[in-house]
C-alpha cells in the first residue's frame, strides 16, 4: 500500500529559518528541563512515600489530562491563536513548578501536593502540544515534516541524555527540588522564544461552527482513514506499557538493580533511554524510505517487547542500560512513526483537532498503564509487572499485522 503526498502549492519554507529557528531553540531549552524533571518528581515521591503505585502515578497524571482534555484543547488550536496558547501553557507550568522547592523551604512538602503538580504541568503540556503541533506543519511545510522531526527528536534526544544524568548527580547531592526550580525557568525562555516568532501559525479563516461540530470533524477524519485508525489503536497499547514501565523506573531500579533513590547512577538509566530515542531518530527517516512506514511500526513493536523481556529478567546494571536504550529504540520509533504518518495524511486546517485526537487516544493508555503497573509492582513485584506490561504491546503488534499499516509506504513529493 503506496501513498503519494501532493505538495503542490503549499508555500515551499527553508528548514532553518528564523522562525524555525526559535520554534527549534525553545523546544530544545523546554525539553531539557522537563527531562530532568522526568527524574525528579517521581524520585521525590518516591522519597516522601516509598510507594511503588504513588510512584508510578506521577507517568499517569501526567498523561491524564490529554484522555480528558485533548478534543477541546485540539478544536481551540484550530481556531484560537496558537502562539498565545503556547506561551500561556509555558507561563503557567513555570509557576506551578517554581512552588515546589517554595514549598520544600517550609518543610510542606508532600505526595499529594507532587501529584497535583504532575497533573497540573500534564494539563499545560495538553494545551501547549495541541497548540505546538497544529502550527509545527505552518512552519516547515509538508515537504519538510519528516527531516524538521528527525532534527526536533535527535537535537531534543541528545538533550535528554546529558540532562537525566546531571539531574540524578543533582538529587543525590543536593535536593531533587532545585532540578524543578531550573525546569520552571526553562519554561519562561520557552515562552519568550515563541513570542518572537512573526510566521502566522493559525489555519485561514474558516466558517463559525459549534465546537462539537469541530471536534467531530478531526475525530471522523482520524476514524475514517484506516492507517491513522490502526496506528492509534496500537499506540494505545504501545503507551499502556511504556506508562507503567517509565513510572515503575525508579522502582525497578532500587528493587531490581539494588540502586537506592539517592545512588547518582539512577540518572543514567534515563540517560541510556534517551541514547536508544537518539538512535531512532536519526535512523527513523531512512528506514522509512527504505522499508516504509508499515515495517516500521512492526519492527518497532517486536523490539520492545523483547527489551521489556530483558529489562524484566536482568538484576546487572551493565545489561539494564543496554536493556533501557534498546527499549527507547522501539518506543520513540512507535510512537514517532505514527506521528509523521498522521502529519502527512492530515489537511492543514484539521492539524490541531486530528493530532491532538490522535495523541490524547495514543497516550491515553499511559495512565491506565501507571496504574496497572504500579498495582501490578505492589502485588506481584516489579519484575512480574513488566511482564505484565508486555502484553498489550504483543496485542497492538497483532493488530498492525492484520491491518493496511502493515505495508505502508508514504512518498512525499518534493
Amino acid at each position: 500500500m503506496t501513498q503519494r503526498i501532493e505538495t503542490a502549492g503549499v508555500e515551499g519554507r527553508r528548514l532553518f529559518s528564523r522562525d524555525f529557528s526559535l520554534w527549534y531553540l525553545a523546544r530544545s531549552i523546554s525539553v531539557a528541563g522537563t527531562a530532568a524533571s522526568a527524574v525528579a518528581l517521581p524520585l521525590l515521591v518516591y522519597r516522601t512515600s516509598g510507594s511503588p503505585t504513588l510512584t508510578a502515578a506521577v507517568v499517569g497524571l501526567e498523561a491524564l489530562p490529554y484522555l480528558l482534555f485533548g478534543l477541546f484543547a485540539g478544536a481551540a488550536a484550530d481556531r484560537l491563536q496558537r502562539k498565545r496558547m503556547m506561551i500561556t501553557a509555558d507561563v503557567c507550568c513555570a509557576l506551578l513548578l517554581a512552588t515546589v522547592p517554595v514549598a520544600a523551604l517550609f518543610d510542606a512538602l508532600a505526595s499529594w501536593y507532587l501529584l497535583v503538580v504532575a497533573f497540573g504541568v500534564g494539563c499545560g503540556f495538553c494545551w501547549f502540544d495541541a497548540a505546538a503541533w497544529g502550527s509545527f506543519v505552518r512552519i516547515v511545510g509538508k515537504p519538510g515534516v519528516t527531516r524538521a522531526n528527525s532534527l526536533i527528536w535527535s537535537t531534543e534526544i541528545v538533550l535528554e541524555i546529558a540532562a537525566p544524568a546531571a539531574a540524578g548527580l543533582l538529587a543525590a547531592i543536593a535536593d531533587p527540588t532545585l532540578v524543578l526550580a531550573v525546569d520552571a525557568a526553562t519554561y519562561l525562555v520557552s515562552a519568550a522564544l515563541l513570542a518572537r516568532i512573526r510566521t502566522g501559525l493559525d489555519p485561514g479563516p474558516a466558517v463559525a461552527r459549534r465546537l462539537r461540530a469541530e471536534i467531530a470533524e478531526g475525530v471522523h477524519h482520524l476514524w475514517r482513514t484506516p492507517v491513522l485508525r490502526t496506528l492509534t489503536a496500537a499506540g494505545f497499547g504501545l503507551n499502556v506499557a511504556a506508562g507503567g514501565v517509565l513510572g515503575l523506573l525508579v522502582v525497578h531500579a532500587d528493587r531490581a538493580l539494588g540502586l537506592s533513590p539517592e545512588d547518582e547512577r539512577l540518572g543514567l538509566l534515563y540517560a541510556a533511554a534517551a541514547v536508544g530515542s537518539l538512535i531512532a531518530a536519526v535512523a527513523l527517516p531512512r528506514a522509512s524510505r527504505w522499508a516504509g512506514q508499515g515495517t516500521v511500526s512492526i519492527a518497532g513493536l517486536v523490539i520492545f517487547v523483547a527489551a521489556l523481556v530483558g529489562l524484566a529478567g536482568t538484576s546487572a546494571f551493565s545489561l539494564a542500560l543496554a536493556g533501557w536504550a534498546i527499549w527507547a529504540v522501539a518506543r520513540l520509533t512507535v510512537n514517532a512513526n505514527g506521528i509523521t504518518v498522521r502529519q502527512l495524511l492530515t489537511p492543514d486546517a484539521l492539524q490541531g483537532r486530528v493530532n491532538t485526537t490522535g495523541r490524547m487516544l495514543a497516550w491515553g493508555g499511559t495512565p491506565f498503564g501507571a496504574l496497572v503497573g504500579g498495582l501490578a509492582a505492589d502485588t506481584y513485584g516489579v519484575r512480574a509487572a513488566y511482564l505484565m506490561l508486555a502484553v498489550p504491546v504483543v496485542l497492538s503488534l497483532a493488530l498492525v499485522i492484520a491491518s493496511p499499516v502493515r505495508g505502508l509506504r508514504i512518498a512525499v513529493d518534493r
